[in-house]
């Protein structure tokens, strides 16, 4: 009776192969095979068995169903290989050249590994760490700075002045900022769907990176350390459940750091909703002084609000400050 039913599973995919049948289909063609010449006994047993192989399919297409479920952010940014490679040549050999003698396509490698073929919600930061060794080198002294809720002034401060490196101008930084990525466990490869949102699910893809990356960034501080907060922002400043406070902050070498400086800025059009020793700015001078941290504290650091006021020159808080005030702030 085996047999039997083993000559009907072969004979019918042969068939439904040359074919190109359908599950349904091959069900359909195995159950018309096991009706010639059989006892209706072997026949029915046959039909229950192969009824079997159905259900099991049917259940395994179920649950590859909800691996491949839908989420609120966006897919994968097409083309992630070739904007990250190209990124990478442009890194070592133009931006960074100090960096070079790293090899572009084992970075991609050991990044693509993370992630790609997984639950997207189950990466760790761990994950990340044969790519964080690989595009790792040293920060300057006295060069780190981190940021909450600032990006886009801090990012145009950096650029002008030369003189800071935030974790977006490592190499690290350079190769992932503004871009999405994640996998999905029901297929090998990239979603390029959808992927989970940043607070869509704890451990996902993008947010596990940017935890790990900051973690790794914020320990090679050296020397003096500068951090610009948001005065205006609706909410505090300082955030313990930000990536600042949470990652950034816990895991600077006091050993290294000398000092830290805190800049609070103002919108230029205000409101000025927290400001040096007030609300959540205060927590953080508070934090710095039980870790013993020398540290400074500044309201609308004077370089950063004339950036702020380049396009903005009929806005009365622009008004050009005193020499002895903007040496003061250069110093």
């Amino acid at each position: 009776m085996q047999k039997d039913c083993r000559r009907v599973q072969i004979s019918a995919i042969i068939v439904c192969q040359s074919r190109n049948c359908s599950l349904k289909m091959l069900f359909l063609t195995a159950l018309h095979i096991s009706r010639k010449g059989s006892s209706r006994l072997n026949a029915t047993i046959c039909d229950l068995f192969l009824l079997g192989l159905i259900v099991l399919s049917l259940s395994t297409s179920a649950i590859a169903s909800d691996d491949c479920k839908e989420w609120k952010g966006k897919g994968s940014t097409r083309n992630l290989k070739e904007i990250i490679m190209g990124r990478c040549f442009d890194y070592l050999e133009t931006i960074n050249p100090s960096t070079r003698g790293k090899s572009c396509s084992e970075i991609w490698e050991s990044f693509l590994k993370a992630f790609s073929g997984k639950d997207p919600c189950n990466i760790r930061k761990e994950d990340y760490g044969p790519f964080l060794k690989l595009a790792d080198h040293d920060i300057p002294v006295n060069q780190s700075i981190f940021w909450s809720r600032t990006k886009e002034l801090l990012f145009k401060f950096t650029d002008v002045t030369k003189k800071f490196m935030p974790l977006e101008s490592t190499l690290t930084g350079y190769l992932l900022n503004g871009l999405d990525w994640c996998g999905t466990a029901c297929r090998p490869g990239l979603n390029y769907e959808s992927c989970p949102e940043w607070n869509e699910c704890e451990n996902n893809a993008q947010r596990s990176f940017w935890r790990a990356a900051s973690e790794n960034y914020a320990a090679k501080a050296r020397g003096e350390v500068s951090v610009m907060l948001n005065g205006s922002t609706n909410v505090n400043a300082f955030r313990k459940t930000s990536i600042f406070g949470e990652i950034e902050l816990a895991n600077l070498d006091l050993e290294k750091v000398t000092s830290v400086h805190l800049w609070i800025i103002d919108s230029i059009n205000g409101p000025d909703k927290e400001s040096c020793g007030v609300g959540s700015v205060a927590e953080l001078e508070s934090i710095l002084q039980e870790k013993n941290v020398n540290y400074t504290c500044k309201d609308n650091y004077g370089p950063v609000q004339m950036l702020q006021c380049v396009n903005k020159l009929d806005n009365p808080s622009c008004k050009l400050p005193t020499t002895l005030s903007l040496q003061k702030d250069l110093s």
